[in-house]
């Protein structure tokens, strides 16, 4: 693929600077209620490991004319491993689901506030509310194929095949279940903050998962 940037490419590097930006507000949180110098420690291994958060710059300056499909490969890897591994340290050091949640919670409600700004909307109806959770919740380069949607009048199925997410979290020595507890917090809030006339659950199942979103 050539190195030109279109609408896709940013669409998917604003997912990475999500989930990085979420990484940060964690380690923030967890230093402040507990101790930065002992967070720094679990989280050094991780950040050397996957390396550092992105800078705060264009994609156009990151990619530098490197082949753009490998480097967005590459950086959905990083940050969706990264963010996997520094939850389980933090999970397994202090056990505060609560906090993870909060961070998850308060990240999508700040999100979704800015895309009804953007948008100049109250509220968005259930097609066009999935399309803003489409453009904000991580996901991987769209030829793989992991994620489709099913769309009624009432609801929206959107189907994952269980190594979308679910083989970054493997990395790491957590139970899945707090992968799929912290994604629901995160899509719960932000499908709520659209529309607090639509609803959203998760459908956990060995070789696949549902976030089905529904009117109330």
């Amino acid at each position: 693929m050539s190195a030109f940037l279109g609408p896709i490419h940013y669409w998917l590097y604003n997912q990475v600077k999500i989930v990085e930006k979420r990484e940060e507000k964690l380690v923030s949180e967890f230093s402040s209620k507990y101790s930065a110098e002992k967070i720094d420690e679990l989280i050094y291994p991780y950040r050397v490991k996957y390396g550092e958060l992105k800078e705060d710059k264009d994609l156009t300056e990151l990619v530098a004319g490197k082949d753009i499909h490998s480097w967005l490969e590459a950086a959905v890897d990083s940050a969706q491993s990264r963010e996997a591994s520094v939850i389980a340290a933090l999970s397994d050091e202090y056990s505060d689901l609560e906090l993870l949640k909060k961070v998850f919670s308060e990240q999508a409600a700040e999100l979704a506030e800015k895309a009804k700004i953007r948008d100049d909307q109250e509220k968005f109806e259930l097609e066009d509310l999935f399309e803003i959770i489409n453009e904000h919740f991580v996901e991987r380069m769209p030829c793989d194929r992991l994620s489709g949607a099913i769309k009624e009048k009432t609801k929206i199925i959107w189907k994952h095949k269980s190594q979308l997410h679910q083989e970054f979290w493997q990395k790491t020595e957590v139970e899945l279940d707090l992968m799929h507890k912290l994604y629901e917090e995160w899509l719960s809030v932000f499908t709520e903050e659209l529309n607090s006339a639509v609803a959203h659950q998760r459908e956990v199942e060995p070789d696949y998962y549902n976030d089905i979103f529904y009117l109330k």
